[in-house]
């Protein structure tokens, strides 16, 4: 599934350069401090700037619920290079804390690690975009060049097992 994605992603008939920028926008909004609007931030900007949306949309969804977490305590880490803030000090985590008012004023009060959080966000999300432009402008024609006019890469065909090679046989 994840191959023939990136496979559409190398076929898309819109030259290389702008898909590598669509892409490169998509990685810029997929690891922005904005969460949970990422995929809206993408619509509108394919809609209004006319941008590739395949390539725009694979770029956001490089940030998806498995690699979310790792983003986060990257850009919280490096945002604390820039920010000092006191240290996190999270309640014990129990079933019957989840229902008390006091477990949650406890996380709300750890608002002021959002800014690490944002400025850190947002230099990955700008470091990442620019190293995915040039990235994938030169998998675009690499590809490109080894397929040209649009011919696609050859799928390997498995060998067969010994029993259907038995039973051809017969």
């Amino acid at each position: 599934m994840l191959r023939q994605a990136f496979r559409n992603l190398l076929n898309l008939d819109d030259p290389p350069e702008r898909t590598a920028r669509a892409f490169a926008i998509g990685t810029l909004i997929g690891f922005s401090p904005l969460l949970g609007l990422h995929t809206i931030i993408a619509a509108v900007l394919a809609v209004i700037w006319r941008l590739n949306k395949v390539a725009l949309f694979a770029g956001v969804y490089i940030s998806n619920p498995w690699t979310v977490a790792p983003v986060i305590a990257v850009s919280w880490a490096i945002g604390r290079l820039f920010v000092e803030t006191p240290p996190v000090e999270l309640p014990p985590v129990t079933w019957g804390a989840f229902l008390s008012g006091e477990f949650w004023q406890q996380i709300a009060s750890q608002w002021p690690q959002l800014l690490p959080f944002a400025i850190g966000a947002s230099i990955v999300s700008i470091v990442c975009s620019l190293v995915s432009y040039p990235l994938m402008l030169y998998v675009l024609r690499a590809y490109r060049r080894k397929y040209p006019n649009g011919t696609e890469a050859p799928v390997a065909i498995p060998a067969k097992t010994n029993r259907e090679s038995i039973t051809e046989r017969h």
